[in-house]
């Protein structure tokens, strides 16, 4: 997990690698990396970043803002180990919501969405996290997922993924990455995990979303 060490191999590679600056779009490992990434969930774009608080919260700060609200399970890593970044960097409000092994249903979902009330903030984003580190590394199926998705976009509510070990899920499913790309609105995938890279985190999404993307990761210290 976050102490993998990387091996001699993955050493080698980060000698050996070709650099530029990523900043201008020139660093031609960091944008085969995106290039790859994006294509392996079949979504647009990819945006390199060094951490997967950095990804999320870039991703809730696209989706959410002032008088904003996101709903996600109340272990969710973006609500307890983000350092409150959610009020932080987007001025957001947060809606908790609890369920077995840290995973939330979509009728769930439905009765928390707020009204169009002047009282109460607007819903304008539910995240997820796959595996559910909190919940003892438990795992969403497609199954589970395809009925939030469809109220999502129902109510024109943006859905993102916290896959910071979306990889270790996929492998004890067999489902593919671009099963799962198809269902959200944006992705964080890190590269730290079990993959054994010693920095590093995607954050995946539309072409338009991730231009965004790019302005916010350059205020966040992250370019």
């Amino acid at each position: 997990d976050t102490l993998t060490q990387p091996t001699a191999g993955m050493r080698d590679a980060m000698f050996a690698a070709p650099v530029g600056d990523d900043v201008f779009g020139e660093d031609p490992t960091v944008n085969a990396l995106e290039t790859k990434i994006a294509a392996l969930f079949g979504m647009e774009s990819a945006l390199f970043c060094p951490s997967g608080t950095m990804t999320n919260q870039i991703a809730i700060r696209l989706h959410t803002g002032p008088q904003k609200e996101v709903i996600c399970h109340q272990y969710s890593h973006i609500y307890l180990y983000e350092g409150g970044g959610i009020m932080a960097n987007s001025m957001a409000s947060v809606k908790l919501l609890t369920g077995d092994l840290g995973k939330i249903t979509a009728s769930q979902v439905a009765e928390s969405i707020n009204p169009d009330d002047v009282h109460a903030p607007e819903t304008t984003l539910v995240s997820l996290e796959n595996t559910m580190n909190k919940g003892g590394g438990s795992i969403y199926t497609l199954d589970e997922i395809t009925p939030i998705r469809a109220l999502c976009k129902e109510k024109g509510i943006k859905l993102h993924l916290d896959g910071a070990r979306l990889f270790n899920a996929l492998v004890e499913t067999g489902e593919s990455p671009a099963d799962w790309g198809a269902q959200f609105d944006t992705i964080s995938i890190c590269l730290s995990k079990g993959l054994g890279c010693p920095i590093g985190s995607i954050l995946l999404g539309t072409k338009a979303d991730i231009k965004r993307a790019k302005k916010v990761r350059k205020v966040f210290g992250g370019g």
